[in-house]
């Protein structure tokens, strides 16, 4: 049986040139795995300065570490 937490739902998303090539600086660079983890990254900011509270709040595991080079 999957959790609520595991269940994932897949969305599509257009971007603009300048994000991509930025994200994937951010990958290049090593600061995420992924374009996706970056963007996952983003959201827990911007549901933070929101004052939301999601459910990385709640104590899941954060993504954002810096991948050994």
């Amino acid at each position: 049986m999957v959790s609520d937490k595991a269940t994932r739902t897949r969305i599509s998303l257009t971007l603009t040139k300048v994000y991509v090539e930025t994200l994937d600086q951010l990958v290049d660079e090593g600061f995420y795995l992924e374009r996706q983890v970056a963007i996952r990254a983003a959201l827990r900011l911007l549901f933070q300065f929101h004052g939301i509270e999601s459910f990385a709040d709640k104590g899941a595991e954060l993504e954002t570490e810096k991948v050994d080079q």
